[in-house]
């Protein structure tokens, strides 16, 4: 009964994670399809405290999970052959990870 208990607490617990990484997924995804969109406006400073982090999470940890996102998203953009999209993404580097 053991073994059961703890294969549905692992498998509870990887649901609960794959559900917490998409989460974050889509959310850094919404906001590059901002950025990349044709008729985005700058971003003002009061969007970008919309986005900061108010639940009292590690801002340091959240900032750097963006910017892996980022450099993963910039991976895959150059490798898709998209340079210009790339390239406009990483000029907006700062209002992603702000």
């Amino acid at each position: 009964m053991g073994f059961l208990r703890r294969v549905a607490g692992v498998s509870l617990r990887d649901r609960l994670l794959e559900e917490n990484i998409i989460t974050f997924v889509k959310n850094e995804l919404k906001k590059i399809q901002k950025v990349l969109s044709p008729d985005y406006p700058e971003c003002s400073e009061s969007q970008r405290e919309d986005d900061k982090v108010v639940d009292g999470k590690d801002e340091e940890q959240t900032r750097s999970s963006r910017e892996a996102f980022l450099m993963i998203t910039l991976d895959i953009l150059r490798r898709m052959k998209q340079q210009e999209l790339a390239d406009r993404l990483q000029s907006s580097k700062r209002i992603l990870t702000d």
